[in-house]
């Protein structure tokens, strides 16, 4: 990319006159810098490290004093605003494969893909933006961010799933047998409700010709059951009588149908007061409106079985804020550089 292109779609300011002209990559972490790197530093931040592995210039929307004359240094107003641009013009100069797909597709396109020119973009627009610039010619980019690929400028087409067929055997609350692209696959960690997501995710891979594998399927983030005993600390899947499952409110109807039909224990939904549904939830729904009231309306009923059905946390930050400490907070979107 030409020096005189980033600083105006950046809507940028040179801050030096140096001799470099153009950059070869762009990085968003200094220690991913080499020779002829555009280093983006947020706050400022790593550009010495950036600089000594090479970067041939800086952007920054942070109060800076350019210590090196021969390095770039592009001064913005936000980088929030700024990098969306940079990416559309770093896309144009180096054109890319990028396919739309649903949400619960991407996660099982994360976990079935094991082909290395797969991609499945990050929910972080940072870490995404970072993938798609680390990437070659050859890949394939998956996303299902519409927001992500809107504001890079980017008309991603659906992806295409070929006909396979998918045949369910035995279908549980957790785990599937099902006959998929005419192979038997015996009780898979995949409810029957998101086994289509499984067969879109397949049918799309064997369309654009990227190999996959079942071997490495397991739960995704928007439905993993966890076993938990009365104190909430997981226990090996399968034993006690306590169940968490960290579900998305976007899950299908036909899933909120089958955990509305638990008859033979408790089930409650714990939901965060902003999330609205799509569909109607037959589930006695519990409101909470921070971690610590989670936490504690989870406590007041760990001494019986039954189901927890929770929305709006995930499993690793819901353990590590409850055991460890972790950072506080309400449920919110990731906040990045988009």
């Amino acid at each position: 990319m030409l020096l005189e292109n980033v600083v105006a779609v950046t809507g940028g300011r040179l801050l030096n006159t140096p001799a470099i002209s153009r950059f070869d990559t762009v990085v968003l972490s200094p220690n991913r810098a080499a020779r002829g790197s555009l280093y983006v530093a947020r706050n400022g931040e790593g550009i010495g490290e950036a600089i000594d592995n090479g970067a041939y210039g800086i952007v920054t929307d942070a109060e800076v004093t350019p210590t090196d004359p021969e390095v770039a240094w592009i001064r913005v107003k936000s980088l929030a605003s700024a990098m969306p641009r940079l990416l559309r013009l770093w896309l144009v100069i180096h054109p890319r494969n990028l396919i739309r797909v649903d949400p619960f597709v991407l996660e099982y396109l994360r976990l079935v893909a094991s082909d290395h020119r797969v991609i499945p973009l990050s929910d972080d627009p940072q870490r995404a933006s970072e993938q798609i610039f680390t990437s070659r010619p050859e890949s394939a980019i998956f996303s299902a961010d519409g927001r992500f690929l809107d504001r890079i400028g980017v008309s991603a087409p659906p992806g295409v799933s070929s006909p396979i067929g998918l045949r369910i055997v035995k279908e549980g609350l957790f785990e599937s047998s099902a006959i998929l692209d005419g192979v038997y696959h015996d009780r898979i960690p995949v409810p029957g409700c998101m086994l289509p997501f499984l067969a879109d995710a397949v049918g799309i891979l064997k369309t654009e010709g990227l190999a996959h594998t079942l071997s490495r399927i397991a739960y995704t983030p928007s439905f993993e059951p966890v076993f938990v005993d009365s104190k909430l600390r997981p226990l090996p899947f399968g034993e006690g009588e306590r169940v968490l499952l960290f579900a998305d409110e976007r899950l299908p109807q036909t899933c909120w149908a089958q955990l509305g039909a638990i008859r033979w224990t408790e089930c409650k939904l714990f939901a965060p007061t902003q999330i609205k549904f799509r569909c109607d939830i037959k589930i006695a729904t519990v409101a909470y409106g921070s971690d610590e009231e989670l936490f504690r309306k989870l406590r007041d009923r760990s001494d019986k079985p039954g189901y927890r059905v929770l929305v709006g946390v995930k499993s690793r930050r819901f353990f590590d804020r409850l055991f460890r400490g972790g950072p506080a907070g309400t449920p919110s979107h990731t906040k990045g550089l988009f």
